[in-house]
């Protein structure tokens, strides 16, 4: 006669189905938090990457409007087929949104025959809000084909004041170069650029000459 089964304990059993299914659910619950975790995760950088880039383009445009402040020359500048030179600082900010002055200085490719000498032009755009930039290679160009294209230096700009010092009795005045009761200097005492940016408030370029 065989000797009868042990009994079986809680170790030798299976898991139940009723086992199997919470111990899936708690894996599904577990990954579900991990992929919420890692798409936070990605989010956040995401949003760190375009501050960074929002940055940095922010710190190149100011970099660059106050370079080109910086090698403002006293230089009279010929458009194409003009009879008059324009005058070296011409602050047209009020009416046209433009701010144009000739460059001395600037570096050039070792095979270029230019002398460094420039005319730039600071466009404000407001019906796109951007601020434009745009160069004249040369302060005699022959034709229309010497100017360079435009290039948008900051979007979403609300507004762009332009103000040059002129004097202890003046100040601080708008239009320099425009035709006026009183004659001035080629180039001011110092410049005050003003510009408010949606994403990041006022922001301000001064220059002393």
């Amino acid at each position: 006669m065989s000797a009868p089964n042990p009994p079986r304990t809680a170790q030798d059993r299976g898991l139940t189905l009723l086992e199997l299914v919470a111990v899936l659910s708690i894996f599904a619950m577990v990954a579900v938090m991990g992929l919420q975790a890692l798409g936070g995760m990605m989010r956040a950088r995401d949003r760190i990457t375009d501050a960074d880039e929002k940055a940095a383009a922010l710190s190149r445009g100011l970099v660059l409007l106050r370079n080109d402040l910086k090698s403002a020359a006293a230089l009279g500048f010929w458009p194409p087929e003009s009879i008059e030179a324009e005058p070296a600082f011409l602050d047209q900010s009020a009416d046209e949104g433009r701010l144009a002055f000739s460059t001395s200085g600037q570096p050039v490719l070792p095979e270029d025959q230019a002398a460094g000498q420039s005319r730039v032009i600071w466009r404000y755009d407001r019906e796109d809000e951007r601020l434009i930039r745009q160069v004249w290679p040369v302060l005699r160009p022959a034709s229309e084909a010497a100017r360079a294209p435009e290039t948008v230096v900051f979007d979403h700009i609300a507004s762009f004041r332009v103000s040059a010092y002129a004097s202890l009795e003046e100040g601080w005045v708008a239009g320099w170069g425009v035709p006026g009761p009183l004659p001035r200097p080629d180039l001011p005492d110092a410049v005050d650029i003003q510009f408010d940016s949606d994403v990041y408030g006022p922001l301000r370029v001064m220059v002393r000459f």
